[in-house]
């Protein structure tokens, strides 16, 4: 897959593919956030369980837990492109997805740095306390602070269908049938 720049948009962000090597796998809970996603923006977002309450102990943690908090510490904040499944939900397909990662400079009560895959599928129901698995390929830009909502709206928008186009390469799509994700009754969109 060809890395590289690419051109500024609408939002007058620019965007990059940078594959991630290895790409992460990460397991982690769905939890209730700050409610924003869907209700104020209009873009639904899986907030993972970061467990910072045992950053100074991390050997109480189970291994999936310690990878995504290890992650979510050592890695740049930003926007990343990858595969998810809600792995024990009703719907256990395999969709494409665009995640921020970071403090969510645009709103100042965010306190520690959150990991909010915005999954690229219409769901039918909820799925918090699910277990979401992803496997991170990509960076696509730095995160950044919007002085206005609809420059914002427009940036995620853009996000999103830059993952999308992303993630058709042939590589990379060859990962939603990575034997990380559970086979059971999923599909691939």
């Amino acid at each position: 897959m060809a890395e590289g720049k690419a051109a500024l948009t609408d939002s007058k962000v620019e965007r990059m593919r940078k594959t991630l090597e290895p790409m992460p796998r990460l397991c982690a809970k769905v939890v209730h956030g700050f409610g924003r996603g869907s209700k104020l923006l209009g873009f639904p977002t899986a907030n993972m369980k970061i467990r910072w309450d045992v950053v100074e102990s991390p050997e109480k943690l189970e291994p999936q837990e310690k990878d995504v908090l290890d992650f979510a510490r050592s890695c740049e904040a930003g926007i990343y492109y990858g595969w998810a499944q809600v792995s024990n939900g009703s719907d256990r397909g395999i969709y494409k997805t665009a995640m921020s990662v970071g403090w969510n400079p645009t709103f100042p009560d965010v306190k520690a740095k959150t990991m909010e895959p915005w999954i690229l599928h219409d769901y039918a129901d909820d799925f918090y306390d699910c277990e979401l698995r992803l496997i991170i390929c990509g960076f696509v830009r730095p995160e950044a602070k919007f002085a206005d909502f609809k420059d914002l709206i427009v940036a995620i928008r853009e996000d999103g269908e830059f993952c999308r186009e992303t993630l058709d390469d042939e590589a990379l799509a060859a990962l939603a049938k990575d034997p990380f994700f559970i086979a059971k009754d999923a599909e691939v969109a």
